[in-house]
């Protein structure tokens, strides 16, 4: 293991998460690298009924971060099945892709909801962040990439790759490794060989990810950006 990377699942490690949603991304993180974590435990403490606090975006964040450690929870996924509203979670994009790509970490296929995400995927989610998050629950619920959305996650992510500034980074490291993740799902490695690279300099000497934004989160997405690409686009 490369020993920046290291110092960085160290430091995750040590810090204080005070949300869900950072519990889940420094359980996420080190569970990509086959490594426990303490935080694990206080995630689970904080399931309850309905579970993590009813909020279906941060249900399906930990739903996902737990499955990497191998721990899955029938009863959360059932939960977050219930809250669908037709098609889709909430009509919101976010919601839905989050929920699909947690019930894929479960084995659980959803063909209605990935069906609502072609079939309203338009200019208003054209962003980078968005598009990749779209890309990345398709590629999650169908790993055989049919022929149906096959043309469509294609061009999205030539898309993407042209929307890259000069340094190999796009918006900021969140987005930037929520683009990653998604073309590394898709097997695009030599693409973004360029985007390893920036992703490797922009860490800090003190090991983590982040200037001015949320370094717990900025570094947890880094590392699973780097796992997908140690493993090759597999976790």
């Amino acid at each position: 293991m490369d020993p920046m990377i290291k110092k960085a699942l160290d430091w995750i490690e040590m810090q204080q998460p005070d949300s869900i949603k950072r519990i889940s991304r420094v359980v996420w993180a080190r569970g990509a690298w086959k490594l426990p974590s303490l935080h694990t435990a206080y995630l689970i403490c904080l399931k309850g009924y309905p579970p993590w606090g009813g909020n279906v975006r941060e249900t399906a964040r930990a739903i996902s971060s737990l499955s990497h450690m191998g721990l899955i929870f029938p009863d959360a996924g059932q939960w977050l099945l219930s809250q669908k509203k037709g098609d889709a979670w909430n009509d919101n994009v976010y919601d839905t892709a989050y929920s699909l790509i947690a019930l894929a970490d479960m084995d659980i296929q959803d063909p209605a909801g990935y069906q609502w995400l072609l079939g309203n995927y338009g200019p208003e989610w054209e962003h980078p962040g968005t598009t990749a998050l779209v890309i990345m629950a398709l590629a999650k619920q169908d790993t055989t990439m049919q022929d149906e959305y096959h043309d469509l996650v294609k061009e999205r992510a030539l898309w993407l790759l042209e929307k890259r500034g000069l340094d190999g980074g796009w918006k900021n490291i969140a987005t930037s490794n929520i683009v990653m993740q998604s073309l590394l799902m898709l097997g695009l490695r030599k693409e973004l060989k360029v985007s390893i690279d920036w992703l490797m300099k922009a860490q800090s000497s003190e090991g983590f990810w982040g200037a001015g934004e949320d370094n717990i989160v900025a570094t947890s997405l880094s590392l699973i950006t780097l796992a997908l690409w140690e493993h090759k686009g597999n976790l």
